[in-house]
């Protein structure tokens, strides 16, 4: 009986952003976090041995968060609430590479995820 199993990579990057979110009472004013982003992809391992190199896939995903490292997130999100920002990176990451999941932690012990529907 053949294993069922998946093989993936997984990367994480740190990114710093200003951001505030009108209207909420605590977020309401201009403030700053440094995020962890977590990246995972899954695949088929290649006759090199390998699903992607880590350079590779290092440079691939700092293409897509130097848009957000060190920036007011304000100037690019109308809601730049976690949710958005975690889901924007996926969708951008997914242009390029097999991104299958995402964590964005935004600060300590708080984070969204994004994953590939299971469909």
């Amino acid at each position: 009986m053949e294993e069922k199993k998946r093989v993936g990579l997984g990367m994480e990057f740190f990114v710093d952003y200003s951001h505030l979110l009108p209207g909420h009472p605590k977020c309401g004013v201009p403030h700053g976090h440094t995020a962890k982003v977590v990246v995972e992809i899954y695949g088929r391992i290649r006759e090199d041995g390998m699903i992607m190199d880590f350079k590779e896939m290092e440079e691939k995903c700092w293409r897509v968060l130097s848009e957000i490292d060190h920036k007011d997130l304000n100037k690019k999100f109308e809601r730049p609430t976690s949710e958005n920002i975690a889901n924007w990176i996926f969708e951008e990451l997914r242009k390029d590479i097999s991104v299958s999941r995402l964590a964005f932690h935004e600060g300590q012990g708080k984070w969204c995820v994004v994953e590939e529907s299971a469909s």
